[in-house]
Parts: structure tokens; C-alpha cells; sequence
């Protein structure tokens, strides 16, 4: 083969490369602004949970309590913060792109009518970093110009807003919460799981002591708050192996839990732990 002819053959398949990657881009671009479905009450109702499966039975309820959330707030008259804070656990529970691309949208218009707010901030941060997970395009596709670039752009762009929501307000547990069990989850590559136990061992403390909090006590002994604080810090525990000190946060979510699910949970992954 001639070098004018490997030339143009090269050139060729940078020009198919480059086009798939477009194409994939675009394909992604579509599936993420389609509107996502709302399950009615009787779907909800008929989502089968697997006897001795509690993870189950807690995203049931957390899809139910979003559905109404969602029904409540989402018209135009609605508070944005809430509706963002709805699609968010829709798609953190349905691994569905659509309702993060909703979250991120409903966020961003609450961070603009509330500018000092650092929960709205966190709660985008968040939603940005389930596109990532969730973006419809993904494994090896991602060697294509394009798809892996928009996962780059949200983890980003989550490791940011999460930054200012804390910077805005570093008393604020929920943000504080927000941003660790997200950093948690995402790759050590592109955020600092150092500063998520960090948040985690300042959460503890503001856990034990609500007192020396003053301005958010109230929210720092709320049973929806301590929950979620149990929930995630034995999750992140347990993942970091200390599987001593997850059994530990496990044990205090089934003690103190006010839902049935939530109690399930926690004896669950106890069980699950002891194994």
C-alpha cells in the first residue's frame, strides 16, 4: 500500500471516529431530554419486593414519597428546589438519565432564585454526578471522542458544586452530607475520598454533639436527618472496610428507625455483614 493511500485511508478513519463520536453524543443527548414516566400509585403498588430483600422495600418507599413530591411541586407554580430534590431520588433509585437531566434542570433554576443557598447547590452537585453514572452511554463506547468527555464534564461539574455548597456553608450538615457519601461514590480519580471521611468524621461529631452546632441542632437531631446520616456513613464505612464501624451505624439505623423499611435495612445489611 502506497503512503498516499495509508494516508487517506487514516484520514478516512479519524473522519469515522470522529463521526461516531458525534453520533454517540447526540444519541445521548436525546435519550437524557425525553420526558421521563411518573409511576401512578398502582404501578408503585405492584413493584414486586423480593421476601428478605430490604434494599427493595427502602427504594419502594423512597419512590413513593418522590412521586408525590414530584406531583406536588412540578408544575409551574411548584417550588423548584423540591421538584429538583424529587426527580433526584427518582434517578438515583431508577438509574434513569432522563430524571437526572430533570434534577439538574429543576436545581439549577432554584440555585438561581435562592443564590446563597448551599443545599440547592449540593443537591445539583449530586444530580450531576448521577448523569455521570447513569449517562446512556457507556463501556467501550467510550473510546469514542465524545461520550466519555460528557461523563468527565459532570463529574466536574458535581465536584465543584458540591465545593461551593460547602464553602457557602460549612455548618450546613445536609450539604456537608450531600457532598460526602457523593464523593464516596465516585472515582478516586477525579474527587477526594479523603475529604468525604473527613465530612463523615465532622458529621460524627456534630451527630454526637449537636450543641456545638448551634445554628442547624434542630436539624442535627431530626430523626430524617440522623437517618440519612446512619444510612450513608455505614455505607461509606463499609466500603472503606471497616466493617466493625458500619455493623456499628447499621445497628443505630434499625434501632432508631421510624419506618419499617428503614429497620429492615439495617437489620439486613447487619445480617449481611455477619456472614
Amino acid at each position: 500500500m502506497s503512503r498516499n493511500s495509508k494516508r487517506k485511508l487514516l484520514k478516512m478513519a479519524s473522519r469515522t471516529w470522529l463521526s461516531l463520536g458525534a453520533l454517540t453524543v447526540l444519541y445521548g443527548m436525546v435519550v437524557t431530554s425525553c420526558v421521563p414516566h411518573v409511576e401512578s400509585k398502582a404501578e408503585l403498588v405492584g413493584i414486586p419486593v423480593q421476601a428478605g430483600h430490604a434494599p427493595q422495600g427502602w427504594n419502594k418507599q423512597r419512590l413513593a414519597h418522590a412521586r408525590a413530591l414530584w406531583i406536588a411541586e412540578s408544575f409551574d407554580d411548584g417550588d423548584s428546589f423540591s421538584a429538583g430534590i424529587a426527580a433526584y431520588e427518582m434517578a438515583s433509585v431508577l438509574h434513569d438519565p432522563k430524571w437526572a437531566r430533570v434534577a439538574i434542570d429543576r436545581l439549577k433554576i432554584s440555585t438561581t432564585q435562592l443564590p446563597k443557598f448551599s443545599q440547592a447547590y449540593a443537591w445539583l452537585g449530586s444530580a450531576h454526578a448521577l448523569m455521570a453514572r447513569d449517562y446512556p452511554v457507556q463501556g467501550a463506547w467510550q473510546v469514542l471522542p465524545g461520550p466519555g468527555f460528557v461523563r468527565i464534564y459532570h463529574v466536574k461539574t458535581a465536584q465543584v458544586k458540591l465545593n461551593v455548597a460547602v464553602e457557602l456553608d460549612p455548618e450546613d450538615p445536609v450539604s456537608r452530607l450531600i457532598r460526602a457519601s457523593t464523593f464516596v461514590s465516585m472515582p478516586a480519580l477525579f474527587v477526594s475520598h479523603e475529604t468525604a471521611m473527613q465530612d463523615f468524621a465532622q458529621l460524627e461529631i456534630w451527630a454526637r454533639q449537636p450543641d456545638i452546632n448551634p445554628g442547624y441542632q434542630d436539624v442535627l437531631r431530626s430523626a430524617k436527618w440522623r437517618m440519612d446520616f446512619y444510612r450513608l456513613y455505614a455505607g461509606a464505612l463499609q466500603e472503606n472496610k471497616e466493617i466493625q464501624k458500619a455493623k456499628y451505624y447499621w445497628a443505630l439505623l434499625a434501632a432508631e428507625a421510624e419506618t419499617q423499611e428503614l429497620k429492615e435495612l439495617g437489620n439486613w445489611k447487619i445480617a449481611s455483614l455477619t456472614r
